[in-house]
């Protein structure tokens, strides 16, 4: 059946029903299937009912798992390329990892992100120099077009999460001091990328708070993290984790809620939003 016709929706109800039909064929329950890919009953039943996009990660894992011939699987993938052509990302796909498409997908869908930030600032508070001297660090061979085109894409991040007009994104972020000691780009980007933490926490939908060097050793040493939470209260909440290793999406029940002890311990160490506010300006006012 051609696709040229259907919008996104369209699509998305087309490839769920199509991943049901091989699911029922190959003779597996809903339980295995989510069982078999690690993600919840829900997270299945929503993909099949076209109210989810599956991540290209879960939509190969379906196909492995039902046992998809090479030409059901092309074509499966080929219909969910065109359902993910409607974001917003769209346009900067020439520079974008497929791992940053399936995470900036969750995102785009999220009702609020609960992050903690260790090595450097999140990158949904990033001012542009801040973003750009991170980007050249991590990506030193990039060439400076694709820099100035993943910058672009962050800037226009921030606008789609926090400063759209309807159901902007609720941040919570808790960044630890060593984020905010490193001094990337130099001492006048870390100063310009402070400022701007302040005026991000004008934002009544954005909480930031400041995890000290003298609360001492925490939960979270291991790395940053984040947790998407959704509108729908049918959709588990994930876990992403991102690593040089790769990236982990985790929403399995234990899983969940070890993370969210974690950001929930880490915010009560964590100095509160007036606090936070004196920490950054007495910052500023040292460099």
């Amino acid at each position: 059946m051609s696709t040229t016709s259907r919008g996104s929706a369209g699509k998305r109800r087309l490839l769920g029903e199509q991943l049901r039909a091989l699911r029922e064929s190959s003779g597996m329950t809903i339980v295995q299937a989510g069982a078999g890919i690690g993600r919840s009953n829900p997270t299945i039943s929503r993909i099949e009912n076209g109210k989810r996009t599956p991540l290209l990660i879960e939509l190969k894992a379906l196909a492995d798992l039902y046992g998809a011939d090479e030409e059901t699987t092309a074509a499966l993938l080929k219909l969910l390329s065109e359902i993910r052509d409607d974001g917003w990302w769209d346009a900067y796909k020439d520079v974008m990892p497929a791992s940053l498409v399936n995470y900036v997908e969750l995102e785009a869908e999220a009702a609020s992100l609960k992050v903690f930030a260790l090595a450097a600032v999140h990158s949904l508070l990033r001012t542009e120099d801040y973003l750009r001297a991170v980007l050249r660090a991590t990506s030193p061979n990039a060439p400076a077009k694709e820099i100035d085109r993943l910058t672009a894409f962050h800037l226009e991040r921030q606008r789609q999460c926090l400063l759209k007009a309807e159901n902007p994104v609720e941040l919570i972020a808790v960044l630890d001091e060593a984020s905010l000691r490193r001094e990337v780009g130099g001492r006048a980007v870390l100063r310009g990328q402070m400022e701007h933490l302040l005026n991000c926490m004008d934002n009544p939908n954005v909480t930031v708070q400041i995890l000290p060097y003298d609360k001492g050793a925490h939960g979270a040493l291991s790395g940053s993290f984040t947790i998407l939470d959704f509108h729908d209260p049918s959709e588990p909440s994930v876990a992403y984790v991102d690593s040089p290793g790769g990236n982990l999406y985790l929403q399995k029940s234990p899983d969940m809620r070890r993370f969210d002890k974690t950001h929930a311990a880490l915010r009560g160490s964590a100095l509160d939003g007036p606090e936070s506010e004196r920490w950054l300006r007495n910052a500023i006012k040292e460099m």
